[in-house]
């Protein structure tokens, strides 16, 4: 069966009075086969919850004859081609009195009383819509902060918007996804239909989850390489070989999840053929896999930036908020985490409960959280513009130090780099000096840094003036 071949059971349940974890010699995992297999088969009733179905059938074969013909249990059964039947002895069901599959209906049965009967939470619908709020805010005042500083939305803001409008559809689904299983969770609860419901949408969120994180991620990629320096050097050049690498390795994950999700089984549409679909990959161990490579990304994209602040000449202040600014990646590391865990012990079937709105809740976080910490640079240079007080780090000290020693000269690195931080990063010149209005925020400009003469005449973004160390 497609969507248990490869489920797992976790969690011990008890169901006799052993204390065995047991129901008359049948493990929990064909408890819930049974109720799948039944539940799938009886197609006249699939808006019927499992649980009752199993219930009808057993009662029904009971008091049937060992010699019960096809057409006779297909009746019984609710089924529409007596096909079904013949797929039932595949499985290892028969009317037979001492099969196997008879005593597995009759212990499925007679357990329903002992099974948890759980229903679903609405929290899927309340992260959704507080995550989406703040997730909105910070791409509304990213979009302000380059129509303010830079007079235009560059290309790194466009992956940026792609992939929150992504993300909120990402969330729509997982809204839908939760409400399905608001009246349960438990599959002997769950009508058929609903049951199906919930492994499409779910495959739905698998294929669809990989695509706007690539775009965020790619977005926070492209703004890294307007932090390169213009010069050649070394330096320059190693950190823009990570972002390329960074790149080609998280566009290549992202494909890869993509196929492993229409690929894993014979058929994208198992649950219409749940009997005979056969799954070649395990769909949890894969989501696992690539769900910790996302993770690994992640926490390389958060360090990347690092060492590029640390080498300026910044004092505690300045160097812990460049730091935090660029470091809140590190949150979205955490949250990664805790969506792999939920994967390993939520995902797809466990112990009998359809869990995966937990996976999907932390999925709407992380990717919510991922926009935010990646538009925080244009915030953070948006609230410099405005309110300079609250974060400059310039001090009057600094200042007449720095205008006493403006007579060195260094023509290697005499240019100017405006990081989109509110940072702004000056080359050993004749004095600290700020880029023409017309002139592109970032590393990556053609024009030769601008004379001191005219910074005189145009009064200064606030930020942080340092020197390269």
């Amino acid at each position: 069966m497609a969507s248990l071949q490869y489920a797992t059971n976790l969690q011990p349940v008890v169901f006799s009075p052993e204390g065995k974890g047991i129901y008359d010699g049948f493990p929990l995992r064909d408890i819930v086969y049974t109720h799948v297999i039944f539940g799938f088969s009886a197609t006249n009733k699939h808006n019927m919850p499992m649980g009752d179905v199993v219930k009808q059938f057993q009662a029904f074969i009971h008091q049937a004859p060992p010699n019960i013909s096809v057409p006779q249990l297909a009746e019984a059964l609710g089924v529409d081609d007596p096909r079904r039947i013949t797929d039932l002895f595949m499985y290892g069901w028969t009317p037979d009195p001492n099969g196997f599959g008879r005593h597995a209906l009759a212990a499925s049965a007679a357990a329903e009383s002992m099974l948890p009967h759980e229903s679903g939470k609405n929290a899927v619908t309340t992260v959704f819509a507080i995550t989406a709020i703040f997730a909105t805010l910070a791409v509304g005042l990213r979009i302000w902060s380059r129509e303010v500083l830079s007079m235009k939305l560059m290309i790194h803001d466009w992956f940026m918007i792609l992939g929150y409008f992504l993300s909120l559809v990402y969330g729509i689904i997982s809204v839908i996804h939760a409400a399905e299983l608001m009246p349960a969770v438990t599959v002997w609860d769950l009508t058929w239909n609903t049951y199906a419901e919930v492994q499409k949408y779910q495959t739905i969120l698998s294929a669809l989850y990989p695509v706007p994180l690539f775009l965020i991620k790619s977005s926070l990629l492209l703004f890294y390489l307007q932090l390169c320096p213009s010069y050649p050097s070394e330096r320059r050049s190693i950190f823009r070989t990570a972002i390329y690498g960074t790149f080609i390795f998280i566009l290549v994950t992202a494909i890869s999840n993509l196929f492993v999700i229409l690929l894993q089984c014979e058929r994208v549409d198992y649950w219409n053929e749940e009997l005979e679909t056969r799954c070649n990959l395990n769909p949890k161990m894969s989501q696992i896999i690539l769900g910790a490579i996302g993770v690994v990304t992640d926490m390389l994209m958060w360090l990347m930036p690092l060492p590029l602040v640390w080498k300026l000449k910044l004092g505690r202040r300045e160097n812990f908020l460049a730091v935090i600014t660029f470091g809140l990646g590190a949150v979205v590391c955490v949250v990664g985490a805790f969506r792999l865990n939920a994967i390993q012990q939520y995902g797809y079937v466990t112990d009998g409960r359809v869990l995966t709105s937990i996976v999907n809740l932390l999925t709407i976080v992380e990717l919510n959280l991922a926009i935010i910490c990646a538009s925080a640079p244009a915030i953070r240079a948006l609230i410099l513009h405005y309110i300079p007080r609250v974060l400059t780090a310039y001090s009057q000290r600094n200042s007449k130090t720095s205008s006493k020693g403006s007579k060195r000269k260094d023509d290697e690195e005499q240019t100017t780099y405006t990081i989109q931080v509110g940072i702004n990063v000056v080359g050993r010149g004749d004095s600290p000096t700020t880029p023409s209005p017309s002139r592109e925020l970032g590393g990556n400009t053609d024009e030769g840094p601008v004379p001191a003469e005219s910074s005189k005449r145009s009064a200064s973004p606030p930020g942080i003036l340092r020197k390269l160390a």
